[in-house]
């Protein structure tokens, strides 16, 4: 693993990160902040946490470091307020060694990046070197979504831009394609996260490999892709679809799987079967090809129970979220619409196992709606 940060290609990537950075000792405050400049366009300083708290509700930044002894407001309340009003904020904390008995509440507060005293310079490049990235995905993100709510008149043009990317296989364009899909159906936020969620830990208690559930987590998210390209009064239908218009809606999982098609990357190719199986049935009833049994895919297979699962538990125009049980029963037994002979008998036992975490997963990721 390269441990060495290449100073030119970090000034470049961090050149539009803004920054706060919060330090008490005016001497360190100085020198840190000079050597940030080099970096960075934008460095606000601060000298505790009280006033660095001010300036962060004061204007917006990508990037908070910060140290933890300060006067008034140590760094961690001022990380703890930073972290309760804005919570994907991105903090690097910079703690002495007698300092490490906050780091466990800092890590709960959700700050992934620490440095120590006295600085190592390679090593604060390298914390800052993973901050930035994350945080210049983080922009790359937002300003797609904004795109996207601009341009959604013309659909049929990002869909043709999109096809034109999706060889590259970047952890970014793989987001812009799920924004894209989430943006036409905004109920679909949470339940795709939760997708990427239970499939993994399915896999896992089956005991899958590590890179078959790293592949299946990626992938799990963008297995409905596909409804990118179906009309917004099908797809966001407020009651049940005829006949005619659920033919056109069944078509999201053969559109899917050729915007995915022939990719040399694996995980853009796990995507693809999810997209295309995700609805088949162990019992040949499903679509688009009516496989049966063990002729559907593994991903497949695992997708369709935890889809089943979070639509049942989701709310929709046209119906009401259902209960952890009557969503657990619906799968088990049956409802007329549903039956057990659906899923796959091993995998619906592994289900059933680890059902409460299930539960947890739903209720830890969902909005206060319940979508």
């Amino acid at each position: 693993m390269n441990n060495i940060v290449n100073p030119r290609e970090l000034k470049e990537t961090a050149r539009d990160i803004t920054v706060l950075y919060v330090e008490d000792d005016k001497e360190l405050n100085r020198n840190t902040t000079r050597l940030l400049s080099t970096f960075f366009r934008s460095v606000v300083t601060a000298f505790n946490g009280v006033e660095g708290l001010d300036q962060y509700h004061a204007a917006k930044y990508d990037l908070v470091i910060t140290d933890i002894n300060m006067p008034l407001m140590n760094g961690v309340r001022m990380a703890r307020e930073i972290k309760a009003s804005n919570p994907g904020q991105i903090i690097v904390v910079i703690s002495a060694h007698d300092e490490t008995s906050y780091l466990l509440e800092l890590i709960n507060l959700g700050v992934e990046y620490f440095v120590l005293k006295p600085l190592d310079i390679n090593q604060f490049l390298i914390a800052l070197d993973k901050a930035v990235k994350l945080a210049r995905f983080h922009q790359l993100e937002e300003e797609y979504k904004r795109n996207l709510e601009q341009t959604v008149a013309r659909r049929t043009q990002e869909l043709s831009e999109a096809l034109s990317t999706v060889n590259e296989l970047t952890l970014e364009v793989m987001h812009r394609l799920s924004a894209a899909a989430e943006l036409r159906d905004t109920d679909t936020g949470m339940h795709n996260k939760r997708l990427g969620l239970y499939a993994p830990l399915l896999a896992q208690e089956m005991g899958m490999p590590a890179g078959f559930r790293d592949s299946l987590a990626f992938a799990a998210p963008l297995h409905d892709i596909g409804k990118i390209a179906i009309l917004d009064n099908i797809l966001l239908k407020p009651g049940p679809l005829s006949e005619a218009e659920f033919e056109i809606m069944k078509t999201h999982t053969t559109t899917g799987a050729s915007i995915l098609a022939n990719s040399k990357h694996e995980r853009i190719r796990m995507i693809e079967s999810i997209a295309l199986t995700h609805h088949e049935r162990w019992d040949g009833s499903g679509y688009p090809r009516g496989l049966k049994g063990e002729e559907i895919p593994i991903e497949g297979r695992i997708v369709a129970i935890c889809d089943q699962y979070d639509a049942l538990r989701s709310k929709r125009p046209y119906k009401e979220p259902f209960s952890h049980f009557r969503a657990l029963e619906v799968i088990t037994k049956g409802d007329g619409r549903t039956r057990p002979e659906f899923f796959d008998p091993r995998v619906r036992e592994i289900f059933i196992a680890v059902n409460g975490k299930f539960d947890e997963i739903f209720l830890n990721n969902s909005n206060r709606d319940g979508s």
